[in-house]
Protein backbone atom coordinates (compact mmCIF):
# COMPACT_ATOMS: atom_id res chain seq x y z
CA UNK A 1 0.00 0.00 0.00
CA UNK A 2 0.62 3.66 -0.57
CA UNK A 3 1.85 5.97 2.03
CA UNK A 4 -0.97 7.29 3.66
CA UNK A 5 -1.79 10.94 3.44
CA UNK A 6 -0.39 12.91 6.61
CA UNK A 7 -1.74 16.05 6.38
CA UNK A 8 -3.97 15.87 9.27
CA UNK A 9 -1.82 14.55 11.52
CA UNK A 10 0.31 17.14 11.09
CA UNK A 11 -2.85 19.83 11.50
CA UNK A 12 -3.42 18.12 14.70
CA UNK A 13 0.24 17.97 16.06
CA UNK A 14 2.09 21.38 17.59
CA UNK A 15 5.19 21.89 19.59
CA UNK A 16 3.21 20.23 22.53
CA UNK A 17 2.20 16.85 21.05
CA UNK A 18 -1.45 15.87 19.01
CA UNK A 19 -4.65 17.23 19.21
CA UNK A 20 -7.20 14.90 21.46
CA UNK A 21 -10.23 16.65 19.19
CA UNK A 22 -11.50 18.48 16.00
CA UNK A 23 -14.19 20.79 15.23
CA UNK A 24 -14.90 19.66 11.83
CA UNK A 25 -11.15 19.13 10.79
CA UNK A 26 -9.56 21.85 12.99
CA UNK A 27 -7.76 21.35 15.89
CA UNK A 28 -10.26 22.55 19.00
CA UNK A 29 -7.52 23.04 21.67
CA UNK A 30 -10.52 23.79 24.39
CA UNK A 31 -10.81 20.13 24.58
CA UNK A 32 -7.02 19.57 25.38
CA UNK A 33 -4.45 16.40 24.60
CA UNK A 34 -4.20 13.34 26.21
CA UNK A 35 -1.54 10.61 26.69
CA UNK A 36 -3.65 7.64 25.21
CA UNK A 37 -3.85 9.64 21.77
CA UNK A 38 0.00 10.78 21.94
CA UNK A 39 1.11 7.02 22.71
CA UNK A 40 -0.99 5.74 19.72
CA UNK A 41 0.41 8.63 17.87
CA UNK A 42 4.09 7.58 18.72
CA UNK A 43 3.47 4.30 17.62
CA UNK A 44 2.17 5.43 14.33
CA UNK A 45 5.27 8.09 14.02
CA UNK A 46 7.83 5.05 14.44
CA UNK A 47 6.42 3.05 11.86
CA UNK A 48 6.24 6.28 9.72
CA UNK A 49 9.58 7.18 10.50
CA UNK A 50 9.06 10.52 11.26
CA UNK A 51 12.04 11.36 13.05
CA UNK A 52 10.53 14.88 14.47
CA UNK A 53 7.13 13.60 15.17
CA UNK A 54 8.34 10.67 17.15
CA UNK A 55 10.26 13.81 19.20
CA UNK A 56 7.03 15.47 20.42
CA UNK A 57 5.07 12.52 21.07
CA UNK A 58 7.91 11.05 23.41
CA UNK A 59 8.19 14.59 24.96
CA UNK A 60 4.31 14.34 25.64
CA UNK A 61 4.86 10.92 27.74
CA UNK A 62 8.31 12.24 29.30
CA UNK A 63 6.05 15.11 30.43
CA UNK A 64 3.04 12.60 31.58
CA UNK A 65 5.26 10.82 34.00
CA UNK A 66 3.97 11.08 37.71
CA UNK A 67 4.39 9.70 41.02
CA UNK A 68 2.46 6.89 40.78
CA UNK A 69 1.46 6.03 36.31
CA UNK A 70 1.03 8.32 33.73
CA UNK A 71 -1.30 11.60 34.04
CA UNK A 72 -3.58 11.38 30.88
CA UNK A 73 -5.11 14.95 30.20
CA UNK A 74 -4.19 18.03 29.38
CA UNK A 75 -5.99 21.20 29.35
CA UNK A 76 -5.80 24.08 27.10
CA UNK A 77 -4.04 25.62 29.91
CA UNK A 78 -1.24 22.61 29.63
CA UNK A 79 -2.33 21.68 33.16
CA UNK A 80 -2.57 18.17 33.99
CA UNK A 81 -5.86 16.92 35.33
CA UNK A 82 -5.41 13.63 36.63
CA UNK A 83 -3.28 10.44 37.11
CA UNK A 84 -3.67 7.09 36.98
CA UNK A 85 -2.92 3.35 35.75
CA UNK A 86 -6.06 2.72 33.37
CA UNK A 87 -6.28 2.03 29.77
CA UNK A 88 -3.69 5.48 29.11
CA UNK A 89 -1.11 3.54 31.23
CA UNK A 90 -0.70 0.45 29.20
CA UNK A 91 -0.99 2.13 25.93
CA UNK A 92 1.71 4.37 27.14
CA UNK A 93 3.80 1.72 28.15
CA UNK A 94 3.65 0.06 24.69
CA UNK A 95 4.48 3.17 23.07
CA UNK A 96 7.92 3.48 25.02
CA UNK A 97 8.66 0.26 24.15
CA UNK A 98 8.76 0.75 20.45
CA UNK A 99 10.06 3.35 20.97
CA UNK A 100 12.84 1.37 22.98
CA UNK A 101 13.46 -0.87 20.07
CA UNK A 102 12.01 1.40 16.91
CA UNK A 103 13.11 4.67 18.01
CA UNK A 104 15.25 6.15 14.80
CA UNK A 105 18.32 7.60 17.71
CA UNK A 106 19.98 6.07 20.27
CA UNK A 107 18.66 8.71 22.99
CA UNK A 108 15.00 8.15 22.48
CA UNK A 109 15.48 4.46 23.20
CA UNK A 110 17.56 5.56 25.95
CA UNK A 111 14.94 7.88 27.33
CA UNK A 112 12.12 4.90 26.46
CA UNK A 113 13.76 1.94 28.27
CA UNK A 114 14.45 4.06 31.19
CA UNK A 115 10.80 5.88 31.53
CA UNK A 116 9.47 2.51 30.89
CA UNK A 117 11.47 0.77 33.44
CA UNK A 118 10.53 3.08 36.03
CA UNK A 119 6.94 2.35 35.93
CA UNK A 120 7.39 -1.47 35.61
CA UNK A 121 6.35 -2.02 39.19
CA UNK A 122 2.84 -0.68 38.24
CA UNK A 123 1.90 -3.88 36.19
CA UNK A 124 0.84 -5.36 38.93
CA UNK A 125 -1.66 -3.13 39.89
CA UNK A 126 -3.69 -3.19 36.49
CA UNK A 127 -7.18 -4.16 35.97
CA UNK A 128 -8.12 -3.02 32.75
CA UNK A 129 -7.86 -6.28 29.92
CA UNK A 130 -6.99 -4.08 27.40
CA UNK A 131 -4.84 -2.61 29.41
CA UNK A 132 -2.97 -5.86 29.91
CA UNK A 133 -3.37 -6.41 26.04
CA UNK A 134 -1.01 -3.49 25.49
CA UNK A 135 1.07 -4.40 28.09
CA UNK A 136 1.55 -8.08 27.18
CA UNK A 137 2.61 -6.14 23.32
CA UNK A 138 5.08 -3.94 25.10
CA UNK A 139 7.17 -6.16 27.65
CA UNK A 140 7.25 -8.62 25.02
CA UNK A 141 8.85 -5.48 22.53
CA UNK A 142 11.25 -4.40 25.55
CA UNK A 143 12.64 -7.19 25.97
CA UNK A 144 14.11 -7.33 22.42
CA UNK A 145 15.70 -4.14 23.27
CA UNK A 146 19.38 -3.49 21.98
CA UNK A 147 21.52 -5.77 24.61
CA UNK A 148 24.12 -2.95 24.00
CA UNK A 149 22.29 -0.18 25.24
CA UNK A 150 21.66 -2.15 28.33
CA UNK A 151 24.86 -1.37 29.96
CA UNK A 152 24.39 2.27 28.79
CA UNK A 153 20.98 2.47 30.27
CA UNK A 154 22.64 0.46 33.57
CA UNK A 155 25.43 3.37 34.13
CA UNK A 156 22.69 6.38 33.83
CA UNK A 157 20.29 4.60 36.21
CA UNK A 158 23.40 4.70 38.54
CA UNK A 159 23.93 7.96 37.98
CA UNK A 160 20.63 9.08 38.84
CA UNK A 161 20.45 6.88 42.20
CA UNK A 162 23.51 8.65 43.04
CA UNK A 163 21.84 12.33 42.22
CA UNK A 164 18.71 10.98 44.80
CA UNK A 165 16.27 11.73 41.55
CA UNK A 166 15.33 7.99 41.33
CA UNK A 167 15.24 4.95 43.66
CA UNK A 168 16.79 1.45 43.11
CA UNK A 169 14.36 -0.69 40.75
CA UNK A 170 14.83 -4.39 40.85
CA UNK A 171 15.67 -6.84 37.99
CA UNK A 172 12.48 -7.67 35.98
CA UNK A 173 11.73 -10.53 33.69
CA UNK A 174 10.04 -9.22 31.08
CA UNK A 175 8.79 -12.19 29.17
CA UNK A 176 7.72 -13.74 32.58
CA UNK A 177 5.61 -10.80 33.39
CA UNK A 178 4.21 -11.04 30.05
CA UNK A 179 3.60 -14.36 31.02
CA UNK A 180 1.46 -13.51 33.53
CA UNK A 181 -0.99 -11.52 31.70
CA UNK A 182 -1.42 -13.84 28.68
CA UNK A 183 -2.48 -16.18 31.68
CA UNK A 184 -4.78 -13.72 33.46
CA UNK A 185 -6.33 -13.02 29.78
CA UNK A 186 -6.93 -17.02 29.75
CA UNK A 187 -8.74 -17.03 33.37
CA UNK A 188 -10.52 -14.29 32.26
CA UNK A 189 -11.90 -16.20 28.83
CA UNK A 190 -12.61 -19.15 30.90
CA UNK A 191 -14.74 -17.44 33.37
CA UNK A 192 -16.99 -15.84 30.47
CA UNK A 193 -16.96 -17.77 27.78
CA UNK A 194 -19.24 -21.09 27.25
CA UNK A 195 -20.70 -22.66 24.57
CA UNK A 196 -22.41 -20.02 22.80
CA UNK A 197 -20.65 -17.05 23.86
CA UNK A 198 -16.57 -17.15 23.27
CA UNK A 199 -15.72 -13.80 24.79
CA UNK A 200 -13.12 -12.61 27.54
CA UNK A 201 -16.06 -10.44 29.06
CA UNK A 202 -20.01 -10.60 29.34
CA UNK A 203 -20.49 -7.95 26.23
CA UNK A 204 -18.19 -6.91 23.60
CA UNK A 205 -17.54 -3.52 24.21
CA UNK A 206 -14.32 -1.62 22.58
CA UNK A 207 -11.44 -1.93 20.76
CA UNK A 208 -12.33 -5.52 20.90
CA UNK A 209 -9.62 -6.96 18.92
CA UNK A 210 -6.77 -5.83 20.85
CA UNK A 211 -7.35 -9.04 23.00
CA UNK A 212 -6.94 -11.98 20.84
CA UNK A 213 -4.16 -9.76 19.26
CA UNK A 214 -2.31 -9.74 22.75
CA UNK A 215 -2.73 -13.71 22.46
CA UNK A 216 -1.35 -13.92 19.00
CA UNK A 217 1.63 -12.17 20.32
CA UNK A 218 2.02 -14.08 23.06
CA UNK A 219 1.96 -17.21 20.95
CA UNK A 220 4.22 -16.26 18.81
CA UNK A 221 6.87 -15.94 21.62
CA UNK A 222 5.70 -18.22 24.39
CA UNK A 223 4.32 -21.20 22.02
CA UNK A 224 2.10 -22.07 24.56
CA UNK A 225 -1.09 -24.05 22.78
CA UNK A 226 -3.30 -22.64 24.82
CA UNK A 227 -2.65 -19.43 23.83
CA UNK A 228 -3.25 -20.19 20.02
CA UNK A 229 -6.39 -21.57 20.40
CA UNK A 230 -8.18 -18.88 22.55
CA UNK A 231 -6.74 -15.99 20.37
CA UNK A 232 -7.79 -18.11 17.47
CA UNK A 233 -11.31 -19.32 19.26
CA UNK A 234 -12.32 -15.61 20.55
CA UNK A 235 -11.11 -13.58 17.29
CA UNK A 236 -13.66 -16.11 15.21
CA UNK A 237 -16.53 -15.53 18.03
CA UNK A 238 -15.63 -11.82 17.25
CA UNK A 239 -15.83 -11.42 13.64
CA UNK A 240 -18.80 -14.14 13.82
CA UNK A 241 -20.70 -11.26 15.83
CA UNK A 242 -19.53 -7.83 14.15
CA UNK A 243 -20.20 -8.34 10.37
CA UNK A 244 -23.51 -8.37 9.04
CA UNK A 245 -23.95 -10.97 6.34
CA UNK A 246 -26.80 -9.46 4.81
CA UNK A 247 -25.06 -6.32 3.94
CA UNK A 248 -21.72 -7.66 3.61
CA UNK A 249 -19.81 -5.42 5.63
CA UNK A 250 -18.96 -5.25 9.10
CA UNK A 251 -21.35 -3.52 11.79
CA UNK A 252 -19.31 -2.52 15.02
CA UNK A 253 -20.47 -2.52 18.83
CA UNK A 254 -21.99 0.99 19.14
CA UNK A 255 -20.75 2.99 21.96
CA UNK A 256 -24.13 3.73 23.89
CA UNK A 257 -24.83 0.38 24.88
CA UNK A 258 -22.27 -2.07 23.27
CA UNK A 259 -23.07 -5.85 21.87
CA UNK A 260 -24.42 -7.99 25.43
CA UNK A 261 -24.19 -11.41 26.46
CA UNK A 262 -28.12 -11.07 26.63
CA UNK A 263 -28.59 -10.33 22.80
CA UNK A 264 -29.34 -6.69 23.29
CA UNK A 265 -27.08 -4.39 20.52
CA UNK A 266 -26.18 -0.86 20.08
CA UNK A 267 -25.56 -0.52 16.54
CA UNK A 268 -24.89 3.51 16.02
CA UNK A 269 -21.91 4.99 17.67
CA UNK A 270 -19.61 2.69 15.31
CA UNK A 271 -16.15 4.01 15.69
CA UNK A 272 -13.15 4.01 13.61
CA UNK A 273 -10.88 2.66 16.73
CA UNK A 274 -13.33 -0.89 16.66
CA UNK A 275 -12.36 -1.05 12.51
CA UNK A 276 -8.66 -0.58 13.71
CA UNK A 277 -8.61 -2.52 16.14
CA UNK A 278 -9.88 -5.66 14.07
CA UNK A 279 -7.29 -5.19 11.25
CA UNK A 280 -4.64 -5.54 13.62
CA UNK A 281 -6.08 -9.03 14.91
CA UNK A 282 -6.36 -9.86 12.00
CA UNK A 283 -3.04 -9.38 10.51
CA UNK A 284 -1.18 -10.61 13.43
CA UNK A 285 -3.49 -13.76 13.36
CA UNK A 286 -2.65 -14.16 9.77
CA UNK A 287 1.23 -13.87 10.66
CA UNK A 288 0.79 -16.82 12.98
CA UNK A 289 -1.51 -19.07 11.68
CA UNK A 290 -0.49 -18.60 7.99
CA UNK A 291 -4.26 -18.31 7.27
CA UNK A 292 -5.04 -16.75 4.13
CA UNK A 293 -9.24 -16.08 5.58
CA UNK A 294 -7.26 -13.88 8.13
CA UNK A 295 -5.98 -11.52 5.62
CA UNK A 296 -9.31 -11.19 4.24
CA UNK A 297 -11.16 -10.06 6.91
CA UNK A 298 -8.10 -7.73 7.72
CA UNK A 299 -8.70 -6.01 4.04
CA UNK A 300 -13.24 -6.05 4.66
CA UNK A 301 -12.18 -4.52 8.01
CA UNK A 302 -10.17 -1.92 6.54
CA UNK A 303 -12.61 -1.54 4.20
CA UNK A 304 -15.00 -0.16 6.42
CA UNK A 305 -13.04 3.12 6.34
CA UNK A 306 -14.00 3.54 2.66
CA UNK A 307 -17.52 2.93 2.57
CA UNK A 308 -18.26 -0.72 3.27
CA UNK A 309 -20.58 0.00 6.17
CA UNK A 310 -23.76 -0.06 7.11
CA UNK A 311 -24.33 3.56 6.00
CA UNK A 312 -22.08 3.00 2.72
CA UNK A 313 -20.37 6.11 4.19
CA UNK A 314 -16.68 6.76 3.34
CA UNK A 315 -14.78 7.90 6.98
CA UNK A 316 -11.40 9.50 5.36
CA UNK A 317 -11.81 12.42 3.88
CA UNK A 318 -9.73 12.78 0.92
CA UNK A 319 -9.58 16.46 1.07
CA UNK A 320 -8.15 16.75 4.81
CA UNK A 321 -6.37 13.28 5.74
CA UNK A 322 -8.19 13.16 8.39
CA UNK A 323 -10.84 10.44 9.67
CA UNK A 324 -14.70 10.76 10.95
CA UNK A 325 -15.73 9.60 14.38
CA UNK A 326 -18.40 7.57 13.79
CA UNK A 327 -21.14 6.37 12.55
CA UNK A 328 -24.78 8.04 13.88
CA UNK A 329 -28.09 7.23 12.96
CA UNK A 330 -28.42 10.59 11.15
CA UNK A 331 -25.43 10.30 9.53
CA UNK A 332 -21.38 10.26 9.89
CA UNK A 333 -20.30 12.44 12.68
CA UNK A 334 -17.80 14.76 10.75
CA UNK A 335 -15.70 15.77 13.41
CA UNK A 336 -11.79 14.14 12.90
CA UNK A 337 -10.27 13.45 16.15
CA UNK A 338 -6.93 11.61 16.77
CA UNK A 339 -8.22 8.64 17.85
CA UNK A 340 -10.28 7.97 14.56
CA UNK A 341 -7.08 9.20 12.40
CA UNK A 342 -4.36 7.06 15.02
CA UNK A 343 -6.66 3.88 14.19
CA UNK A 344 -6.90 4.14 10.70
CA UNK A 345 -3.25 4.69 10.26
CA UNK A 346 -2.25 2.21 12.40
CA UNK A 347 -4.45 -0.74 10.60
CA UNK A 348 -2.91 1.12 7.06
CA UNK A 349 0.78 0.41 8.12
CA UNK A 350 -0.08 -2.76 9.53
CA UNK A 351 -0.28 -4.44 6.11
CA UNK A 352 2.72 -5.51 5.00
CA UNK A 353 4.00 -4.00 1.18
Amino acid sequence: MNKPKLDHLYRMTDMVGIAEHCLIATPDLREGYCVDDNARALQVALRLKEEKLVDIYLRFLVSAAGEYGFKNDMNQNLVWENESIGENFGRAMAGLADTAKLGPREDQKLTSMFLFDQYIKCIEKVESLRSKSWLIYGLLMRDQCSPKLKSVLENYTKVKISQNKIEKIGEYDFKKMAKILSDELITSYEKNSDISWRWFEDKIAYDNGRLPWALFWAYSVFGDIKYLNVAKESLDFLLEQIYDKKLDCFSFPGYRGWFEKSGYRSVFGQQPIEAGSVVEACIEAFSVTKEKKYLDWAKKALDWYYGRNILGAKMVDQNTGGVYDGLEEKGVNLNQGAESLLSYLSSRLSFKD
